[in-house]
């Protein structure tokens, strides 16, 4: 899991026992958290130094997927942008390469 991912898993964490009118101790309990964890982050994310809407936010995109043989003549490629690096995707190509490529950039970015 990289520091992003601790981050953002977290962020989850102390915005559920924000909205819980819970002790942490209470909320670590119930959740099977342990409580010095909680008030490292609760630490981290109340300092000026990183607060939660600081954090990038996961967005998630529903791709229909259609059989592979289908109009990839007339289909236009598709763009995956990753900050400043936009990855072009054409119809046809390899979707194990493009996962791998994804993967690649997620880890750099």
């Amino acid at each position: 899991m990289t520091l992003t991912d601790k981050r953002i898993e977290w962020k989850a964490r102390y915005k559920a026992w924000k909205s819980s009118d819970l002790s942490v101790a209470k909320w670590c309990r119930e959740q099977g958290i342990k409580v010095h964890q909680m008030y490292y982050w609760i630490q981290k994310f109340e300092s000026n130094e990183e607060s939660p809407e600081q954090l990038p936010e996961t967005q998630w995109l529903a791709v229909n997927m259609e059989d592979e043989s289908s109009h990839t003549a007339t289909q236009e490629p598709v763009f995956i942008h990753f900050g400043a690096i936009s990855v072009e995707v054409r119809p046809g190509v390899n979707m194990g390469l493009v996962s791998d490529i994804v993967h690649v950039l997620r880890k750099e970015c």
